[in-house]
């Protein structure tokens, strides 16, 4: 509802404006919606003071940013980027193959299986424990599967 208060009150403004400043407008809409929202919302859940010190700014141009002034200054320096995932090289076939066939699956009746267990599905959790934790006693239902630690970080905050 704000957003559409706010969206129409913009809309409104732009109409009387030539058609690239409408353009410009709508461009910036989006970003206004979300960032000026009119109306404050409260909840009876508190939130976490320290998310009120965060800065503005997303965290990898800054850590590029960082990098790039150390290589600079230390230019025999080796750097193991621990920032953003290893997009580098390709998929391998064998995964690329078994995403397709998965994601094809769910488009069927039968394949299809909504969303998966909060914390990774069993027989994934078996398989990471069997390969890489056994020999040091883990359990599979000691294994968490998540969408990264960029987001987990993230929810321990809140």
């Amino acid at each position: 509802m704000v957003a559409t208060q706010f969206a129409s009150a913009r809309l409104r403004l732009a109409a009387n404006s030539s058609r690239s400043t409408q353009q410009h407008a709508r461009r910036q809409l989006a970003v206004q919606c979300v960032a000026a929202p009119e109306q404050k919302v409260t909840t009876r859940v508190q939130r976490n003071k320290n998310m009120g010190k965060l800065q503005a700014g997303y965290l990898f141009p800054e850590i590029a940013r960082r990098r790039k002034a150390h290589q600079e200054a230390n230019p025999e320096a080796k750097i193991i980027s621990l920032g953003i995932g290893d997009t580098t090289e390709p998929i391998p076939p064998f995964i690329a193959d078994a995403m397709q066939a998965a994601s094809q699956g769910l488009g069927t009746p039968e394949g299809y299986s909504g969303y998966g267990a909060e914390q990774g599905r069993g027989e994934l959790r078996e398989a990471i424990c069997r390969r890489l934790y056994e020999a040091v006693g883990r359990k599979p239902n000691e294994v968490f599967v998540s969408d990264g630690s960029k987001c987990d970080i993230g929810r321990l905050q809140l």
